[in-house]
C-alpha cells in the first residue's frame, strides 16, 4: 500500500476510537436511530443510500453477503436481521471492525480493499458502499469485489458526475490528505470497466438539511428515492453488477418494511453484544485465505499464519501491511490480460487517470506554470482572477492546501503579491500550517504567522519552520493562508530548505 492508505488507515484508527459528549462511541452511521445526536449527520441522505441497497439486496437471490468497508458493520447488521443472510463486514480499519465485533458480535476483519483475504467466488453478494472514492487502488478493487462474488457486487458512490471537464479539474487540484475524495467517476467509466453494470441514482436531490420528524422523513424518501434513469442534478449512483451466478427474484419486502427496518435503531448508546462463541471464530477463521497467494491459512498463537503471521486483536484479524506495496501497473496489465479489448482498455484508463502520486518530490514549485500547480487546493474564499494563482480574497480565511510534501523542512519561501487599497500597507497577516505524520488536520498550535505587504508588489518571504534546536520538521503538508481579509492574491513560487 501506499503513503495515502497508511495515512488514511491512522485517521481512521483516531475516527473509530471517537466517543461522544455523553461518552459513548460516536457512530459513523445512524445505528442509534434517525436523528439520534451520538453519530455522525446526514442521516437522510445515508438512509436514501441504504434503502436504495436494500432494494437491489431484495432482488438478489443470497445466503452470505459482505460489506467492504462496512464501518461499525450497521449495513451487515441490517442485512441479517431483514434476510436472515450470514453476513462478514470488512474495513481500513481495525478499530472499525472492533467496534463491529463489539456492537453487534460481526465477524469481521482489517483488510486493504486492493487485497481482500477471502477466495474466488467466496461470498453470494459483496457490497461496497462509498469506499471506491476514497481508496488508492480503485481499480484493484473493482476486480477484487468481482473475483469473490458469485451473485453480483452492489456498489455505490456519491462522487459521480457527468462533466468530464469539471472532473478533470478536480482531479487535477486534489491533494490527497486523509480519507479525502480523491477519485471522481463519470457513468461511462462504470459502464466500461463493469459490462453489464445497471446504474440507477441513490436519490433525485439534496435532502432537506433538517426533517422535523419520522413521518416526514420516510415521506421525502419514498418520494426522492424512485428514479431509476441517470442524469445531471440526480445524487450518486448505485450499481449492481452482475456475478458468474447472477440471477434475480422477486421482492419479498415491500418499501414499509424496509423502512421499518431502517428506522429501528440497531442498538443503543452504551450497548455491548455477548461475545461470539469461540466456534463462530474458528469457522470464520477458516473461510479466510492469504491475500496476497490465496493460500489457507494456518491458526497459531496470536494470529494467521500465511506468507507472513498476521496478527488478530480481540477476534479481528489485521491484514493491512503497511510495508507492502500496492499492485502496480505492470500488475494490472497482467491480472486484466485475458479481459475483452474494450474493457481492458477502460480499465487501464481510468487507473491511469485517477493515479496520484504518493508525493512531490521537488523543493521549488514555480506556481506560473500549470503542471506545477496540481495537487494545489484553495478554499472557496479564493475566486481565481485570471491566469495562474491570481485570485481575489473575498473572505477572512483563504488558504491553499499544497499537495502530500513528506519531507523534512527547516524553511518556506513564498513569492507573494498582495493589494487591497482600502487597507494600510501593513494591515495584512499571514499564516503557514502544518501537518506532521501523526496530526490529524491542521491546528493552531501548528502554526507560524508573517507579516504581508499590502502594497501590490512581489516580496519574498522566508518562513522558519524548525524545531527549536535547529533541526528541519517533517511535514506532510503545508497550508497557506496568503490574507487575512480580502484583497488580490497571487501566489508565485514556493520553495523548501
Amino acid at each position: 500500500m501506499g503513503l495515502y492508505t497508511r495515512i488514511t488507515r491512522n485517521w481512521l484508527e483516531h475516527r473509530f476510537q471517537r466517543r461522544s459528549d455523553t461518552g459513548v462511541y460516536f457512530a459513523h452511521m445512524p445505528i442509534y436511530g434517525f436523528g439520534h445526536p451520538d453519530a455522525e449527520g446526514g442521516h437522510l441522505r445515508r438512509l436514501a443510500r441504504m434503502l436504495q441497497i436494500l432494494r437491489a439486496l431484495d432482488r438478489l437471490p443470497f445466503q452470505s453477503l459482505l460489506d467492504v468497508g462496512g464501518a461499525e458493520g450497521y449495513l451487515a447488521e441490517r442485512t441479517a436481521r431483514l434476510f436472515g443472510a450470514t453476513t462478514v463486514t470488512t474495513d481500513l480499519s481495525h478499530e472499525a471492525c472492533r467496534r463491529a465485533r463489539e456492537l453487534f458480535a460481526l465477524p469481521a476483519a482489517a483488510v486493504d480493499s486492493a487485497q481482500l483475504p477471502f477466495p474466488d467466488g467466496a461470498f453470494d453478494v459483496v457490497v461496497c458502499s462509498e469506499v471506491l472514492e476514497h481508496v488508492e487502488q480503485p481499480v484493484a478493487t473493482l476486480l477484487e469485489l468481482r473475483r469473490i462474488a458469485r451473485v453480483a457486487v452492489v456498489l455505490t458512490t456519491e462522487e459521480l458526475h457527468y462533466d468530464q471537464a469539471a472532473i478533470d479539474d478536480y482531479l487535477f487540484r486534489r491533494p490527497g490528505w486523509p480519507h479525502m475524495e480523491r477519485n471522481l467517476f463519470h457513468p461511462d467509466d462504470l459502464l466500461a470497466c463493469l459490462p453489464g453494470a445497471r446504474l440507477q441514482p441513490q436519490c433525485d436531490g439534496e435532502p432537506p438539511p433538517e426533517v422535523p420528524d419520522l413521518d416526514a422523513a420516510r415521506r421525502w424518501l419514498l418520494a426522492n428515492t424512485q428514479q431509476r434513469t441517470m442524469a445531471p442534478g440526480r445524487i450518486g449512483v448505485l450499481a449492481v453488477i452482475p456475478g458468474p451466478a447472477f440471477a434475480e427474484r422477486p421482492p419479498r419486502h415491500g418499501d414499509e418494511a424496509l423502512l421499518d427496518t431502517l428506522f429501528e435503531p440497531a442498538t443503543a448508546p452504551g450497548r455491548r453484544a455477548p461475545a461470539p462463541p469461540a466456534t463462530a471464530d474458528a469457522a470464520f477463521f477458516a473461510r479466510l485465505c492469504d491475500p496476497k497467494t490465496h493460500a489457507r491459512l494456518a491458526v497459531e498463537p496470536g494470529g494467521l499464519r500465511g506468507s507472513r503471521l498476521y496478527r488478530v486483536v480481540d477476534g479481528v484479524p489485521d491484514f493491512v501491511d503497511p510495508a507492502a506495496s500496492g499492485p502496480s501497473r505492470e500488475d494490472l496489465l497482467a491480472r486484466i490480460a485475458s479481459l475483452p479489448d474494450a474493457q481492458r482498455t477502460a480499465l487501464l484508463r481510468l487507473r491511469d487517470r485517477l493515479d496520484l502520486p504518493e508525493r512531490w518530490p521537488q523543493d521549488h514549485f514555480d506556481l506560473r506554470r500549470k503542471e506545477h500547480r496540481r495537487g494545489f487546493w484553495s478554499n472557496p474564499d479564493l475566486v481565481p482572477r485570471g491566469e495562474g494563482f491570481c485570485w481575489h480574497s473575498i473572505g477572512p480565511d483563504p488558504w491553499i492546501v499544497t499537495p502530500c510534501l513528506a519531507r523534512r523542512i527547516a524553511t518556506v519561501e513564498l513569492v507573494l503579491r498582495i493589494h487591497n487599497p482600502a487597507y494600510a500597507v501593513d494591515a495584512g497577516v499571514g499564516q503557514l500550517f502544518w501537518k506532521g505524520p501523526a496530526d490529524e488536520s491542521f491546528a493552531e498550535d501548528r502554526m507560524v504567522q508573517f507579516p504581508v505587504h499590502n502594497d501590490g508588489q512581489v516580496h519574498t518571504y522566508r518562513i522558519p519552520l524548525a524545531h527549536a534546536d535547529g533541526s528541519p520538521r517533517e511535514v506532510q503538508w503545508l497550508r497557506i493562508d496568503p490574507i487575512n481579509g480580502p484583497a488580490e492574491v497571487d501566489l508565485l513560487e514556493l520553495r523548501f530548505s
